[in-house]
């Protein structure tokens, strides 16, 4: 299943870069990401309705310069139980809008778990959940890309 999800953060492409990196090291608590087991990443994710959030690991790769922009690869898998979880593996794209405009975008696909099941139940339910999960990830990514500014 195919999801996507994008936002604009009203700063510089290089500035949105750069606190991506930082963001990655020092792992602001905004984020929602915190460090554990060495360099492993995990964060909560679900939707920012219903209070329902899933520990996951959190794989964010090294940018890639493409024509739609800077390109991270990007998965993040259930920490546990992840017979019953999808593992979502995507893209994290910055994309240059304007001088003080970069388009924050995460375009993944994740197979639903359970087998056939699996995929009736996320085309009549877990598909809206999983693209609200997208959607509140890339916008408390951004609103912590923002917050650094008043940092930095």
């Amino acid at each position: 299943m195919f999801v996507h999800y994008y936002t604009h953060v009203p700063l510089h492409l290089g500035v949105v870069e750069h606190r991506l990196g930082e963001l990655r090291h020092t792992l602001e608590d905004s984020a929602g990401v915190v460090y554990r087991e060495g360099e492993e990443l995990r964060a909560k994710v679900g939707p920012s309705v219903g209070g329902y959030a899933k520990e996951v690991k959190l794989v964010i790769g090294s940018a890639e310069i493409h024509r739609t922009g800077l390109v991270y690869p990007i998965s993040w898998t259930a920490t546990s139980a992840q017979a019953l979880f999808p593992k979502l593996t995507g893209e994290l794209v910055l994309s240059h809008v304007g001088p003080e405009q970069t388009k924050l975008s995460l375009e993944a696909t994740y197979q639903p778990p359970m087998g056939p099941l699996g995929r009736v139940v996320d085309r009549v339910v877990l598909g809206r959940f999983a693209e609200l999960t997208v959607k509140n990830w890339v916008d408390q990514l951004a609103e912590a890309l923002i917050s650094e500014s008043s940092v930095t």
